[in-house]
């Protein structure tokens, strides 16, 4: 069974959920994976975030979405668009994973998205960054 299918199947138990997303994030950090590849498997991780019920689980796959995005044109290329039409899905600490991806995005259309959360103060210094990288991103 493939770490899709497992992610999938309301049948499997959080730690065979967490098991999955640990492969894929090895595959993501050591697997030579193409960047096509590399954003296909981010992409169908960032679907899944938004359908898993467990806060842990939506971290950990956040957290292998933004560490497996690392080269430049990945970044760029993943569909964050499911996990922006349920941002109120997620707690603090996905949202700081969240954040991140739109900065590191380099899309100037996900500033108004960033935007929203300054005024929530544990999500304060993600916005300053996302911010950050946005405009750094934007203007190389």
């Amino acid at each position: 069974m493939d770490w899709l299918s497992i992610l999938k199947d309301s049948e499997k138990s959080k730690n065979d959920k967490l098991e999955a997303i640990g492969y894929i994030r090895d595959i993501l950090d050591y697997g030579g994976e193409s960047d096509d590849q590399a954003t296909k498997i981010i992409d169908d991780l960032a679907v899944q975030a938004t359908l898993q019920n467990d806060d842990d689980i939506k971290e950990s796959i956040l957290d292998a979405m933004l560490e497996g995005s690392k080269a430049p044109s990945v970044e760029k290329s993943i569909n964050l668009t499911p996990i922006i039409k349920h941002l109120n899905e997620f707690n603090d600490e996905c949202l700081s994973y969240i954040l991140s991806m739109l900065g590191n995005s380099g899309n100037i259309k996900y500033r108004p998205i960033i935007e929203l959360y300054k005024d929530k103060s544990r999500l304060e210094e993600d916005v300053q960054e996302a911010l950050s990288e946005l405009d750094y991103r934007i203007r190389k």
